[in-house]
């Protein structure tokens, strides 16, 4: 057996088990937009333009148990035959955000209001890292860590989401707000489901940063995709 498959077979097992993503297998999907606010040209090429996007739970526990939280979109490709561009983030850091380790600490949450999502991985962009991360701003509460509430904060106006870009330790900088509108019907299969891929699916000179990471991250998707649809024939 190759040293891939060893490491990739808990992800495709657990997968399968699941029936689902490995990973946050319970979220809402929703369409929606997002506006940039930094200035032309400044940090990462995200642009203004409708987007999908999911908010969901990393492992999946039920109700408004504690999890970590995850926020993720989907922007169309910049250009005809160019990919679309997935971003992932996920609740993470205590403490001073410009102490990097801090950004990479995954942390679970009771409430998607008090939380700080983060690509928990910087993205190279012209030779430089740059990092991004969100925060719920939406007006009203958003209670608990049930993805009833995010239904429910959906259907009464949206719920918005400030992004913000920092580059290597410098302070985070205002980037775009991202406000998802509508939720989606849920998938029913694999062939249904939306499959946020931040490793195959980025803008032109985005990419994901050490390199070492991110063949691992690639080998976790790729075996979590292949898991999960063996579990679906196996029905």
């Amino acid at each position: 057996m190759r040293a891939s498959e060893i490491v990739g077979a808990p992800f495709e097992l657990g997968a399968a088990i699941r029936h689902r993503r490995l990973f946050h297998p319970a979220g809402v999907l929703a369409n929606g937009a997002i506006e940039r606010v930094s200035g032309p040209g400044e940090g990462l090429p995200v642009e203004s333009g409708p987007v999908v996007g999911r908010v969901s739970k990393a492992v999946g526990v039920p109700g408004s148990l504690p999890d970590a939280a995850g926020v993720a979109w989907r922007m169309p490709p910049a250009a005809p035959g160019a990919c679309p561009w997935d971003v992932l983030l996920v609740t993470a850091g205590v403490g001073d955000a410009s102490i990097l380790p801090n950004r990479m600490l995954l942390r679970p949450v009771t409430s998607w209001s008090d939380a700080l999502y983060s690509s928990l991985m910087p993205v190279s962009y012209h030779d430089q890292l740059w990092w991004i991360r969100a925060r719920l701003t939406s007006p009203g509460s958003t209670p608990g860590l049930s993805l009833d509430t995010v239904v429910d904060a959906i259907g009464r106006g949206g719920l918005q989401f400030d992004i913000e870009q920092a580059c290597g330790a410098a302070p985070y900088q205002s980037l775009a707000r991202l406000r998802l509108t509508e939720i989606l019907p849920a998938a029913e299969g694999p062939d249904d489901d939306i499959a946020f891929d931040p490793v195959r699916n980025s803008a032109e000179g985005v990419q994901l940063w050490p390199e070492w990471l991110l063949r691992l991250r690639r080998l976790a998707y790729r075996s979590s995709r292949e898991g999960r649809y063996a579990g679906m024939a196996q029905r």
